[in-house]
């Protein structure tokens, strides 16, 4: 049987997934914290932008939950989502291809509510797939 925080989590993945921002305000504290900050805004209002953002480039936006490990306050996260590439993402248009984003995430938990977020995108993977060229600095 799933823990507090363990269901708090999900439903983290579960807004994004179903682009359903209500989800938002039953897992997120109101004082969340982002690290690092997300380029939509502080808080769950960030997170429910970035969700808005996502479900409108990314058409048929499925999250996958890889792995969940909990131990006392943190869930460790790994996770992929998958989408067709139908707005501008990175500064790139639509491409009409299918796209993935790995992340990793570290949840800090209280009262059953996420209070801060470690998060660690693959960009480089996404760029690529997008059809960005990625090159090596000098």
């Amino acid at each position: 049987m799933p823990t507090d925080n363990e269901t708090a989590v999900r439903r983290f993945y579960e807004a994004l997934a179903c682009g359903d921002t209500e989800l938002v305000d039953g897992a997120l504290a109101p004082g969340w914290e982002a690290v690092p900050a997300l380029h939509t805004g502080p808080g769950p209002d960030g997170w429910k932008k970035t969700v808005e953002h996502l479900s409108g480039v990314l058409s048929g936006l499925a999250v996958t939950v890889e792995h969940l490990v909990a131990s006392g306050d943190m869930v460790a996260v790994r996770s992929v989502a998958r989408g067709l590439h139908t707005g501008p993402l990175l500064g790139v248009e639509g491409t009409g291809r299918e796209v993935e984003l790995r992340a990793s995430d570290f949840h800090q938990l209280a009262g059953g509510l996420i209070v801060r977020t470690w998060h660690l995108e693959d960009y480089f993977g996404l760029a690529g797939r997008l059809g960005l060229e990625l090159t090596r600095g000098a």
